[in-house]
Order: C-alpha cells, then structure tokens, then sequence
C-alpha cells in the first residue's frame, strides 16, 4: 500500500499544485516575459458581455474595450457559470486573441509544413469542388466530420445531413463517453453534481481542482467552507486531493473494485434510502444479489485500500444521504481512461441511486429546460436520412449505446482499411486529435492518405499542420454563436472587437462550404436569424440579449418521477447492457493490462493552467506552466538512477517521448503521470513547440467494451535515463 507520509508544507514546496493554486487564486499577476496592459480610464471604456471559450464551460464574461482594443476580462456577475470571477484561464483570454502566432487569414498546403496564403472565395471553391468530386465516386458517406462540440455544432451537425452523410463525431471517445453511456441508460440521462450543497462528496480520479470547472469550484469550496466532507480516491496526489479532506491512494484502474464494495456494504447494513429505492428505481434484487460477493475484503487485495477505510467512507457517504454524491465524473475512471470505466460509470449511478440523492439538495440534479423555437423552416427542406451506416459503426449491431459518441480513435484504422467503405475526406473543427486522441504517429499517416482535409481552428495546431486547407475561424473575443443555456437563463457569444485579421465565423466558413459543394439552399440564413427563431417564444431577440449578455428566462425544472427511460425509474438493472454484451448489473472487470516488474502503467490528466492542446502558446498561461514532466515514485526512481529534472525517454509499444522528471511520494508506484496538452510539434507555434511531451504518442488505439472509449490508461510504458 502507498504510503501516505506526506504533509501539505511538505507537498506545495515546488509542487505543480503550487502552480494550481496560484491560477485559482483569481486575476493574474503580471508575469515576466508577458506583457502587462495599462488600464485605461474608466469612462473611456466600453464593457461587452460575451461569453468565454478559454475551455469547455464557457463562463460568462465582461469584455472591457478601449480604442477597438480589449484590455481586460472581468467575471459577469449576471452569468451563473462565472458569478463575476474567471480562473487563470479566462483571465488570459486576452492573450490568446493577441497571440502572434494565431492564423491570420486562408492557408492552402503546398508542402510539407509549406502553405500559401489564398483568399475565402479560392478555398471555399475548391473545397467546394473536392466535396462534390469524391461525393460522386465514393457516397456522401465519404467525408467525417471530427469536432470538440461546441455551440456552433448544431450548423455542423446540419452540413452533414445536407451533405448526406452520418459521421459526425465528437472527442467524448477520449473524455466522457463510458459515463454517458451509463447514465444515459440508466437514469435517461447524465446529472450534475449540486457541489454547493453537499454534505459528503467522493472524487473517483475526477480532478475537480485540476480540470478545472469554474461554477463547480466556486460552489464546492463554499460548501467546504461550512463543513462539507471531502474525499479524493487517485492514484495520484493530484489538485483536488490537495484540497480535500482525505486523499486515499488507489492501485490505478482499480476504482470498480472499491465502488461495488461500497454498495455491498451499503445494501448489507441496510443504510440505503429504501423509500426512494422502492419508489424510483428498478432491479435493486438483482443488484443486491449482483454485488454479495464484492466486500471490503476483497475490494482491499485489489485495490490497495484497506478494508476497514473502504467501509468506513461508505457508512460515512450514506449517513450524510441525501446531501451527499459520488461524481459522475468526467475524463476520468468513468470516463475514458480504462477498459473497466463504462462498469465503473454503471457502478457510480447505482451507488448514487441507494443514497436517495437524484433532486435532492446537494445530490444530483438535471438542468430546467427551456422551450426555444424551431430555426428549421429557415434552413431549408429537410435533408433525406443518410442511407450508409455510421464510419466507424457507433449505434451499429457491436455499439448499439454509443451512437451519440462515436469512437474518433479508430479513425486511423478505418481511413487504413476501407471498409464497409472508403473514407477520404474529414473536416476538423476545434480539434486536434493528433494530440488529444490516441496514437498520435498513426493518426498523422491517416491524415496523409486522405485526398481532402480541412482544418478549422484559430491556430495551426498539430494536426491542421497536415491539412490540405487551414481555415482561420475568428476568436471567441471577435464573433457570435448560437445561444447557449445555463439553468433559467440564456446567454449569448458576441464580438468584443472586429476581427483583427482575415478570419470568419464559424456558421460563415460552414456556409460558405456548403454553398460551394451545392448545399446553398440549407443555409440561407444567417446566425442571428438563426438565434431570433431560438428566442422567439422567449420574446426576446439577439439584439436585446446583446445588451446583457445573459436573460432570465422561463423554464421547466426536471420531473424527476418520470426519467427518459424505459421504466422511467433509475435502471439498476438495465437489460440495454445485456444487449450490448454486457451485465444486468454492475459487475467486476480488472483493468485490460497490468504492468511487469520493469513497467508502469501511463496515466494522464489535466491541469488548472492549461485546456488540452489549446492554451499552450498563450503567453500568460505558457509562463505558469511551460511544459509538463513525469511523474514518478522515488522507489521506483531510485532503482532507475533518475533524478528530478533528468531528462527521460518514456517509451510504449507505439511510440517514445523524452522528457523532465519529477521524482514525487504523490503518484503510485505503480503508474507514472503525465499531463496531458504539451508537446507541439508545430515550428509556428513558437511558445508551444516542442515544450514538454505528448503524451498520446505512447497510447496505443485501444476501444473499450460497450462504450467504445479509448481506455487511454490502458497504456504500459517502460522509462529509462536518456543518454
């Protein structure tokens, strides 16, 4: 077992935590090397309410503006998400938008690494051309669209159907899909946390401090603040468990084991929420007589984690029932990191349901819905259905769950093999799977088959580096979107400033491609004709939203006696999974390897200062954290004679990295970290380039049972000194 001899003084000392904590603090210090902005007046300012995209949450934020320059971000106090405060990330928003290495206007490929500026109407034409050209030699069906969804994604998704193709497919493979999956069958649905009300909260591997959620934090924080008990289960000594109140040292990929003890322990001593399991759930025999053989004892000779603790946490978790939850989580062990996470997922909603806690203050809770209009009659006649099955066979006969997620991580395989049918073409919006999938090597070479690739994105990132076209789509600072929903309110993108170089929106570029491959007649509108169907039954118009940024509005809070499923209870024996190949209850499965005596199993996460491949040239994020480093036990370093800062060569079965070491008590010795979002290949991209190591050029492309997620963790790496 871990030792966990370890005092916080003793941690934060040249801990990435101390980096963590300086970027949740709040507004940025100036930092060396980044310039600083002087403040203007404060009557010559103008504010815009926009919204930010520094990461996926997409808080509400005050744009200050002076002389058609944007000086500051501040906190919209009106938006739920940000409440008037920003982290370090969208403190430095800024510098993202004045990035001198950002794309500045069309680019065509003419060489390796080599391109040439053209103008909107020459790109738009010839991708327009190719779109047609290889629709009539291979289908519709042809051409995959890959995208980090984001509120433009509903145009996306309608290019598609107008194209008549099926493949769209978002990066959830490789974050959230074996989450999903499980509780979309299980609860119709996948609920949020109410972090300002909990009383007892249990983190899974999710790092809630480390992929840091703005709202969540804020509400979390206040929570502990008035007694709230938190528990951090990691391999790794990561932010959040820095936070936390107990950080319990989990063997890696073994979370299953200890979740279905606790619901052994909790059905056993009869500490359940009985009225609630009786009235809003279904299958609590089969689940009893499911986990009988799961206790504490057997969960601690597979997890490391003695029995003793494993009982105590989940008597402690039920007796704070109903203010109490285990996290759904995200990228983590129920989400995309082992073989076993779509049972990891199953097993964290079922121990969820026995808490009582779905609707309950400080449970789990399902967003209000707001009834908007119908912006279909302006986008044209409805597109026929797409007659080829999906490209990478999501929602098909082997991954009936998984229509929605797709598995973007098979796309090498599949360009490869052509079958059922040739794929030659892909756009890629806001995503940069070379990094952020799996097997980056084999990625690259797929690209390169392709006789069409395009790329849409704000920089050349490492895979619009191998795009036949880059297409400049104008910062988040310098653009609207579609509207966008935070509980009772409504929240609206829009540009601060004009768009400092030859840059579109994205509903412009995806507009202004369909009209050149023959699909005008779908999008003859524009976005805000687009966002006033939307609002209409709300009385509101974009131009009166714009004024705010954010309105309140009506809304329909969930019936929690009647979930989308088919009994329309909690689903604790769900016959979908049976059909999927799976079990009618949660079950145990070991991780898919387990690392020999000279190996270590790869783990990797996010961190407070950075989002995936996004933010590692933006100069005041770079400066707190300019590369990342390997995590490794001292014991297991000592035997290798690796040091902190000795550079080493980590090493898989797909790939090799060198990079610095960080010899840490804070990670198991069974697994070494990397944090994920460094090691740009691109000379362009001056901050970034070649700062740290990509971690998904060691991960080899790997497709989890039931879900179809990349089991990223599923990695074996073996590490020695570099010469």
């Amino acid at each position: 077992m871990l030792e966990q001899k370890i005092s916080r003084r003793t941690f934060i000392k040249g801990s990435l935590v101390a980096g963590a904590v300086a970027a949740f603090g709040g507004s940025l210090v100036p930092l060396k090397g980044a310039e600083a902005a002087e403040a203007p007046e404060a009557s010559a300012t103008k504010v815009v309410p926009t919204i930010c995209e520094m990461c996926g949450v997409k808080c509400g934020v005050l744009a200050h503006v002076k002389d058609g320059r944007v000086w500051r971000l501040t906190g919209n106090p009106k938006d739920p998400q940000s409440g008037g405060r920003l982290c370090a990330r969208g403190n430095a928003g800024t510098k993202t938008l004045y990035d001198p290495d950002r794309l500045k206007g069309p680019l065509k490929r003419v060489g390796d690494g080599k391109f040439e500026p053209i103008s909107w109407e020459q790109a738009f034409k010839e991708i327009g051309e190719k779109l047609i050209e290889l629709k009539g030699r291979y289908g519709p069906q042809t051409l995959v669209w890959l995208a980090h969804p984001e509120l433009i994604s509903p145009l996306e998704k309608h290019f598609m159907a107008a194209f008549g193709s099926p493949n769209y497919t978002g990066h959830g493979p490789t974050c959230y899909s074996s989450r999903n999956v499980a509780f979309e069958q299980m609860y119709g649905g996948v609920p949020g946390v109410d972090y300002r009300n909990i009383k007892y909260y249990i983190a899974f591997g999710r790092n809630l401090t480390g992929g840091i959620k703005n709202p969540d934090i804020q509400k979390i924080v206040a929570a502990k603040a008035e007694g709230a008990h938190l528990v951090a289960v990691d391999p790794r000594f990561n932010d959040f468990a820095y936070f936390a109140d107990e950080w319990l040292p989990i063997r890696p990929g073994t979370d299953l084991a200890m979740i279905l003890a606790m619901i052994n322990v909790i059905i056993r001593e009869n500490l359940y929420d009985a009225s609630f399991v009786a009235e809003r759930t279904v299958g609590f025999e089969e689940l009893k007589a499911g986990v009988a053989s799961y206790t504490p004892e057997w969960a601690a000779q597979i997890t490391g984690i003695d029995a003793a603790t494993i009982a105590r946490i989940a008597r402690e978790l039920a007796a704070a029932k109903p203010a109490a939850a285990v996290d759904p989580g995200w990228h983590a062990v129920t989400g995309s990191q082992y073989y076993n996470s779509v049972q990891t997922a199953r097993a964290v909603a079922a121990l969820n349901a026995l808490l009582g806690n779905l609707g309950a203050k400080g449970g789990l809770s399902f967003p209000p819905t707001i009834k908007f209009g119908d912006p279909g009659p302006l986008m044209g006649p409805k597109p026929p259905a797409a007659v080829a099955p999906r490209w990478d066979g999501a929602g098909g006969e082997k991954w009936p769950l998984n229509k929605a997620h797709g598995i973007i991580q098979i796309f090498p395989e599949r360009v490869k093999e052509d079958k059922p049918y040739p794929v030659k073409a892909v756009v890629i919006q806001h995503l940069n799977p070379v990094r952020s999938s799996t097997n980056s090597a084999a990625f690259i070479e797929a690209l390169k088959q392709l006789e069409l690739v395009v790329a849409i994105d704000i920089q050349m990132n490492d895979t619009a580096y191998y795009a036949h076209y880059v297409l400049p789509e104008a910062t988040y600072l310098e653009r609207y979107d579609p509207l966008m929903t935070a509980g009772n309110k409504v929240i609206l993108r829009q540009p601060a400033v004009q768009p400092l170089f030859d840059t579109k929106g994205a509903e412009e570029i995806i507009g202004g491609i369909a009209k050149a491959a023959g699909l005008g007649e779908y999008f003859n509108f524009t976005l805000e004709q687009y966002n006033d169907a939307m609002l209409a039954p709300l009385g509101l118009t974009q131009a009166e939203l714009a004024r705010t940024g954010v309105a309140e509005v009506a809304a329909q809070p969930p019936d929690y006696t009647k979930l989308k499923t088919p009994s329309g209870k909690i689903e604790l024996a769900c016959q979908a999974f049976v059909k999927a190949g799976s079990t009618l209850t949660p079950a145990w499965e070991p991780p898919l390897v387990e690392p020999k005596e000279n190996e270590f199993r790869f783990i990797q996460g996010h961190v407070p200062m950075h989002t995936h491949t996004t933010t590692d040239n933006n100069a005041y994020l770079h400066a707190l954290m300019p590369e990342n480093e390997l995590w490794i036990n001292p014991a297991r370093a000592a035997k290798l004679g690796i040091k902190t800062g000795d550079v080493v060569e980590v090493t898989s079965k797909v790939g090799s990295v060198k990079v610095k070491a960080r010899v840490t008590e804070c990670i198991h010795p069974e697994a070494v970290f990397l944090a994920h979002g460094f090691g740009c290949g691109v000379p362009l991209r001056k901050l970034a380039y070649n700062s740290g190591a990509n971690g998904g050029a060691l991960i080899p492309i790997i497709t989890a049972p039931v879900s179809g997620a990349a089991a990223q963790c599923e990695t074996l790496v073996t590490v020695r000194k570099a010469g």
